[in-house]
């Protein structure tokens, strides 16, 4: 039983979006020759506004219903709005492409994370929270041993998996209850205010939001201030914050 638990964001917390170009085109590429060999002709240019379009889908589930399309499912509403039906076999070795592409071409992790980890670690059980898009959550934790970092972790919440997206009060639930933790006693990282924060705070855990990613994504934290306990912009200040928040 533990009264502390931490739980960590995934995507601009852990880790960086670089290589998203590369990994968007590789998607294309394989959907463009899928509906080639499936017999239909579709333009690249529509086939490039139905890719892009379909993050509003994905916006519309994930902020008024807190749940995150599976890629699978992406990839049907692609299919449908370039009225086209493709063939089983095909659309799963799209999907497949598509969850693939962060190990093709993997982002980054964030300067600092690895010991940052380790020093948390040696205070708390540690569990990742993630709301998932094309990369569904087992590919993540493939990244994330990959990268040597998925050891630090004793439990998973992936939004593919659970069916729960941040802020919903249960993503939080679901990492920190297996533990016997105290949500008032715990402790949220994360870059998003909407998501992370207002979440970890909706259930009285405490939070932190990670400042540090310098890569722009259309969810970003616009700068203005923020309900979480600490602001940090490096994983360097984890020892000082964690003692002021959580100890002092």
């Amino acid at each position: 039983m533990h009264s502390t638990v931490i739980t960590i964001d995934f995507w601009q917390t852990l880790f960086d979006d670089s290589g998203g170009p590369q990994r968007n085109e590789e998607r294309q590429a394989a959907l463009r020759q899928a509906i080639a060999n499936a017999g239909y002709f579709r333009d690249i240019e529509e086939i490039d506004t139905a890719f892009r379009s379909i993050w509003e889908y994905f916006d519309h589930h994930w902020l008024n219903h807190h749940r995150t399309p599976t890629s699978r499912e992406m990839v049907g509403e692609i299919c449908q709005r370039l009225d086209l039906e493709l063939p089983e076999e095909a659309v799963e070795q799209v999907t497949q492409t598509f969850a693939q592409g962060v190990l093709s071409n993997p982002p980054s992790l964030l300067p600092g994370v690895p010991a940052a980890l380790e020093f948390l670690a040696n205070r708390a059980p540690l569990a990742l929270i993630s709301d998932t898009a094309f990369s569904p959550g087992r590919v993540l934790r493939e990244l994330m041993e990959q990268k040597g970092i998925a050891s630090y972790f004793s439990n998973f919440i992936f939004s593919d998996e659970s069916g729960v997206a941040k802020p919903h009060p249960d993503a939080f639930h679901r990492a920190v209850e297996p533990f016997g933790g105290d949500l008032g006693n715990s402790l949220h990282i994360g870059d998003i205010e909407r998501t992370d924060i207002r979440g970890a705070k909706g259930v009285g855990m405490k939070a932190i939001l990670y400042r540090g990613n310098h890569i722009p994504h259309k969810y970003a934290d616009d700068g203005t201030a923020s309900a979480a306990d600490a602001v940090i912009t490096h994983w360097d200040q984890m020892p000082e914050i964690w003692e002021r928040i959580m100890r002092g």
